[in-house]
């Protein structure tokens, strides 16, 4: 398992893989005629994780939802 600095690298580069445009929708064919389709990526959940494995390398605390209790 890829500790949390090499997750990060990974991720950035991916990143930066779709901002460029490497990484687009695609659909396949396999020999047996099934067709796959991959979605296209969100970035705002890359960015989310991103922040978040960011945030717990600096040691700040993990940004979530807002509760409120009555």
């Amino acid at each position: 398992m890829a500790t949390d600095a090499e997750m990060l690298a990974e991720l950035e580069a991916a990143r930066d893989r779709i901002l460029r445009g490497d990484q687009a929708t695609s659909v396949m064919v396999t020999p047996n005629a099934h067709r796959v389709e991959f979605a296209p990526p969100n970035l705002q959940r890359l960015d989310a994780r991103i922040d978040d494995l960011k945030a717990k390398e600096e040691g700040r605390p993990h940004r979530g939802a807002i509760g409120f209790t009555f």
